[in-house]
């Protein structure tokens, strides 16, 4: 299913967005790209703009699931995420996260991920979120334990491999309600507001500047450019 109304970050660079017609080229895209597909072997190698009208289509009924494109404050989608295996019984789901990968490295997809997650408990309330994830995708474990993510275990050839003709293992992560609001929550927002000095020059004299992670412009006071 798909939400009428779009979700924003906090952190004003990103919005959780209902997929449209309008994106399935971008989706279709993002879905086939290499760097999509080196954790995700088992998903289509090929994948066209009315593979996506039909997955959008399909999936905007179902109830076991939220999907969300990724989308820029300034305008353009740069990715999806959403929560899926929902079983709102017992209080759980599955997350996950496909970023276009000029956008990797830049905060987006913690931001993304952050404001999923603050969906998932603080709106669904949601007890246990998992993540799955290839045993070797070192970026993304290494994201997910950053956050306090707890590890539960190596899932032994897990996910289809079409390009070696064998399995891959995959890792499974889980973070409950608890955690969430006792340490995960709190990580991600240290991550997102973390400061960098960076420096520039400006009319041939080096200036350093306090810049937000999350920011997406440097503001700099004029003021300040000039003092020795």
């Amino acid at each position: 299913m798909y939400l009428d109304e779009p979700i924003p970050s906090k952190y004003g660079r990103i919005i959780l967005t209902k997929p449209v017609e309008a994106d399935d080229e971008t989706t279709a895209a993002l879905r086939a790209h290499p760097e999509t597909l080196r954790y995700l072997a088992f998903l289509p190698q090929v994948f066209s703009v009315e593979d996506a009208r039909t997955r959008r289509l399909e999936r905007a009924t179902d109830p076991t699931l939220v999907d969300f494109n990724i989308s820029l404050a300034s305008g353009g989608v740069i990715g999806s995420t959403g929560i899926f295996y929902v079983d709102d019984v017992n209080k759980k789901c599955e997350m996950g996260i496909l970023m276009n990968h000029a956008y990797f490295r830049g905060g987006y997809a913690s931001e993304a991920l952050y404001t999923c997650l603050v969906y998932a408990f603080e709106t669904r309330k949601m007890h246990r979120v998992v993540f799955q994830t290839n045993s070797e995708n070192a970026a993304m474990r290494g994201w997910l334990e950053m956050a306090g993510v707890t590890l539960e275990g190596i899932q032994r050839q897990m996910w289809p491999d079409p390009t070696t003709g064998g399995y891959n293992d995959v890792a499974l992560y889980a973070v409950l309600e608890d955690e969430w609001f006792g340490a995960t929550k709190g990580k991600l927002e240290a991550k997102l507001n973390r400061a960098y000095i960076i420096k520039i020059s400006f009319f041939g004299t080096e200036r350093c500047l306090l810049v937000r992670a999350s920011e997406c412009q440097i503001r700099v006071s004029l003021s300040s450019m000039f003092l020795s």
